[in-house]
C-alpha cells in the first residue's frame, strides 16, 4: 500500500514537476487541496484517484482503497480496506505470474 503523499510524489517524479502547485494543475484541483491531501485533512476522491491512476498507470481502485485505508479510524475499517488492498495486490501478482515471455523455436530449414 502507498500513502496519498507517496502517490503525489510519484506524479512529481514521473512528470518532473517542480512543486505541489504544478501537481494540482495536472490533477485539476487547487494547491490547497493538494496540501490538504498531503496533511491528511482530506482524502482523495474517486475522480482524483482516477486521474492519478491514469498518470501513473496504476489501477484506480487500488489508489482509492489505499486512500480509504489511510483515513480509516477504527480497526474494523482498517481491516476492511486492508483486505481490499490485499486482494488487488494478489490479483495483480496472479496476473503477472501468468505472463511469461514467449519462447520461440528456431528451426533449421
Amino acid at each position: 500500500m502507498r500513502t496519498t503523499g507517496e502517490y503525489l510524489d510519484l506524479i512529481k517524479v514521473k512528470l518532473r514537476l517542480p512543486s505541489d502547485y504544478a501537481v494540482a494543475k495536472v490533477l485539476g484541483i487547487t494547491h490547497v487541496s493538494v496540501s490538504n491531501l498531503r496533511n491528511g485533512k482530506s482524502s482523495m476522491g474517486i475522480e482524483t484517484a482516477m486521474k492519478v491512476a491514469e498518470i501513473l498507470g496504476v489501477d484506480e481502485h487500488q489508489i482509492y482503497s489505499d486512500g480509504q485505508f489511510e483515513r480509516a479510524k477504527t480497526p474494523e475499517l482498517l481491516n476492511f480496506w486492508k483486505a481490499i488492498s490485499d486482494k488487488f495486490s494478489a490479483s495483480f501478482t496472479d496476473l503477472l505470474s501468468g505472463c511469461s515471455p514467449r519462447r520461440y523455436r528456431v528451426s533449421a530449414r
